[in-house]
């Protein structure tokens, strides 16, 4: 009843308070991957752990026991792997790829969009980095390659090529690629028209709006879904990796109660 009491006075803004925890968290030990610990943890508790602010990022790291235990732990957190090409092909030779090693690798969790460097293959980067770009002009049949010295983020590179080609460029084999490192021979890298979405989720349905990225490369390889730990030895902050690993796990249970400012 009291904590009932408290988060009725919580809601009506009778009392102060800094932040209401909702979400009480458990830890489990027994390694199991995502799929089994969000069963588990739907069985036993609500689900696996959401995190909506730092507040319950340090109560998650203080509910881990600080010695014996893994230092990544599964939470809530998944993401679909989704590249697609900015014209929307999707037919023959649309899952063409020629990552570096080690590419694509999520580094501070925003890299969204694809680059092809000068020398080398393609690497994942941020969206907002300006580098000269490539277009391409007719059909994906009958095309010719444009490169465009002038250097723009990802989405004003897709604009520029929209407005005067047909779109960024599609590669679709290794004689596209060739073709497209001999026009970008003069820039160091240069856009290509692969990008993919977020995609990111929580086991529970809960709204993704707060998130504490581990700042570092986070290689995603070939993989189509990936989930989500807390790395405790990164302070806590959320990695992504194989959801078939076998790690220890946090679920949570609901509670109503806040604490005062």
């Amino acid at each position: 009843m009291e904590g009932i009491f408290i988060g009725v006075l919580c809601l009506s803004g009778c009392l102060t308070f800094s932040t209401c925890l909702l979400h009480q968290y458990h830890f489990v030990s027994d390694a199991m991957n995502w799929t089994e610990a969000q069963s588990y943890c739907r069985e036993k508790y609500t689900d696996l752990a959401t995190i909506e602010n730092t507040e319950e990022m340090k109560k998650l790291k203080d509910t881990v026991p600080a010695a014996g235990n893994s230092s990544k732990v599964w939470i809530g957190l998944y993401s679909h792997i989704d590249w697609k090409w900015s014209d929307g092909f999707n037919q023959s030779g649309a899952v063409y790829r020629n990552w570096s090693v080690g590419a694509p690798n999520y580094k501070d969790a925003n890299q969204l969009c694809v680059r092809m460097k000068n020398g080398e293959n393609w690497h994942d980067n941020s969206c907002n980095e300006n580098n000269p770009f490539v277009c391409y002009n007719g059909t994906l049949e009958d095309s010719d390659f444009v490169s465009v010295s002038t250097v723009k983020t990802w989405s004003e590179a897709q604009r520029h090529c929209r407005e005067h080609f047909t779109d960024l460029v599609t590669v679709r084999n290794d004689t596209d690629n060739g073709k497209i490192k001999d026009l970008i021979s003069n820039y160091n890298r240069a856009w290509i028209g692969l990008y993919r979405d977020p995609q990111i989720y929580w086991s529970d349905g809960s709204n993704y709006s707060f998130s504490s990225w581990y700042q570092g490369n986070n290689p995603l390889g070939s993989m189509k879904v990936v989930c989500g730990v807390a790395d405790l030895k990164e302070g806590g902050n959320w990695r992504l990796c194989s959801c078939e690993e076998r790690k220890p796990f946090v679920c949570y249970s609901m509670r109503g109660w806040c604490f005062l400012e």
